[in-house]
């Protein structure tokens, strides 16, 4: 009998802190973590890992992503992660006009890693734009002044297109799919 009753302390002990950290804990300190993408099924998926390319501001960075059609006319930002240091992305901005219509954006970055963007075949007024060679541009700046900019064309058309380019200037694991729409 002795020997139950010093059982049942700890037991009930254990069994506290388990519902302690599943249900009070848990529900009343949320641990915030970013939302796992939604990876279309169709159109343009783009994923690459952003890197210091020796900038002042490292690791602090503008980054954005944007498709310019075969005459080199913008089509549709991405994504844009810079707000107040947008004139840093000079050539974004002087292909886009700073243009951000269904674009993914937030501020400047404060560290290096995944940046994704994603593209639904259309243009900033929603029409679905022409099969054809595109181009894909991405621009990263961590200085004080113009970024680094890399293209890839790829074709929107009716086969899937898989592009794994090599890495560039403040860019490495670049992955760009096209899938029919």
């Amino acid at each position: 009998m002795k020997l139950r009753e010093n059982l049942t302390f700890p037991i009930k002990l254990f069994i506290g802190i388990i519902v302690y950290f599943t249900l009070g804990c848990s529900s009343s300190n949320p641990i915030e973590k970013e939302p796992e993408p939604i990876v279309p099924t169709t159109g343009l998926a783009v994923n690459a890992i952003t890197t210091n390319t020796g900038g002042n501001f490292t690791p602090y960075n503008v980054v954005a992503i944007w498709i310019e059609n075969s005459a080199g006319e913008f089509v549709k930002s991405l994504t844009v992660y810079a707000i107040v240091r947008r004139y840093e992305l000079s050539k974004w901005f002087s292909s886009s006009a700073g243009n951000l219509v269904d674009a993914k954006t937030g501020a400047t970055k404060s560290s290096f890693g995944t940046i994704t963007g994603y593209w639904n075949g259309k243009d900033t007024k929603g029409a679905i734009v022409p099969d054809g060679k595109y181009t894909l541009w991405l621009e990263i700046s961590d200085k004080g002044g113009m970024g680094n900019a890399s293209s890839f064309t790829f074709t929107k058309g009716v086969t899937t297109e898989i592009l794994a380019p090599e890495n560039a200037i403040g860019f490495s694991n670049i992955n760009i799919k096209w899938m029919p729409l």
